[in-house]
């Protein structure tokens, strides 16, 4: 199978790519098919050629089918886009110049979601893992939130076997790509100015025993580091208080640092611009609400997948 498949969940459960007409005119073309979608393994991409990052990622992930292998595979262009539509090894050395190791990689169909085979083929899923390292699939992410609570976030949607309902979940991530989202101090390599992404959401749909389909949707905020390593430059927070208009920055400012909040789909909605396939959300009608450490059952931030059983249970985010 090649790329998402909006029919993972079911027959009766068509889950479309969310309507981005939005960004009709910012897409990077696949320049092999002519269309909008960069397919992967179990997984496609809609690029953002202004921003040089994704629109959104989406993935499939049967997470009892998952086949635990090490890491494999390096970060390279996908040449269906043009070189200068999607970001570069030099782009992300630029990025940590001004700090060593800040900024990571961060994939956002994560190495795991697609590391999985039918069959049980470990050789089979090692390579569908290995086809999310192209730069459409990532974007800049402050290494100490793609270490942390981001990747507990990850790693809750893939526990293979303890927690094995559902066993299938669709999953689309993507980066909040907002006017006024702050100037990276570096620029990249061919000295253009980089506006990096202050919010990271991701949604979830699964389905559950009475047989109807849900979604829950999730925000972080890495703006807090993003100060305290003074690797950007905000002059877009200059007016914030003086101009009433939606963006992605201004309700998030007071914040905690790096804390993962579970929020309505809606909202996701109203930050990106982009229309989801109707679910059931719990959150619909509550506001934005920290996610307690009790409540989704995270007993260690620094716990990975790898050697560990995540104690981040996708059954606890859910209801």
């Amino acid at each position: 199978m090649k790329g998402y498949n909006k029919f993972f969940l079911g027959e009766n459960f068509r889950l479309d790519l969310p309507v981005c007409d939005y960004y009709k005119n910012d897409i990077a073309i696949n320049n092999v098919t002519g269309k909008d979608e960069l397919d992967y393994t179990y997984y496609s991409v809609i690029q953002s050629k202004s921003r040089r990052v994704p629109i959104f990622s989406a993935s499939n992930i049967f997470r009892i089918k998952f086949e635990k292998a090490q890491r494999e595979g390096d970060f390279k262009q996908d040449d269906r886009v043009k070189e200068n539509e999607q970001l570069t090894s030099k782009d992300y050395s630029n990025f940590n110049s001004i700090k060593a190791k800040s900024i990571d990689k961060g994939h956002m169909t994560k190495r795991e979601d697609v590391q999985w085979d039918m069959n049980g083929d470990l050789e089979a899923a090692v390579n569908a893992a290995i086809s999310t390292f192209f730069y459409p699939n990532a974007a800049p992410q402050h290494g100490q939130m793609n270490k942390g609570p981001w990747k507990n976030l990850e790693n809750s949607v893939i526990i293979k076997g303890r927690v094995p309902e559902p066993a299938k979940v669709s999953v689309f991530t993507g980066p909040v790509l907002d006017a006024e989202d702050p100037e990276y101090k570096s620029t990249l390599k061919d000295g253009s100015i980089f506006k990096i992404p202050i919010l990271f959401w991701k949604i979830i749909y699964y389905t559950k025993e009475d047989k109807l389909l849900y979604r829950a949707g999730f925000l972080m905020s890495q703006i807090n580091l993003l100060r305290r390593d003074n690797l950007i430059n905000e002059i877009a927070f200059r007016e914030f208080g003086l101009v009433d208009k939606p963006t992605s920055l201004k309700p998030f400012l007071d914040f905690k640092e790096d804390e993962n909040y579970q929020v309505p789909v809606s909202l996701i909605e109203k930050l990106t611009n982009l229309q989801f396939m109707p679910a059931i959300d719990r959150h619909e009608n509550i506001q934005p609400t920290i996610l307690k450490l009790e409540q989704v059952q995270i007993r260690d931030l620094d716990k990975s997948l790898e050697g560990n059983v995540s104690e981040y249970e996708v059954t606890g985010l859910m209801i």
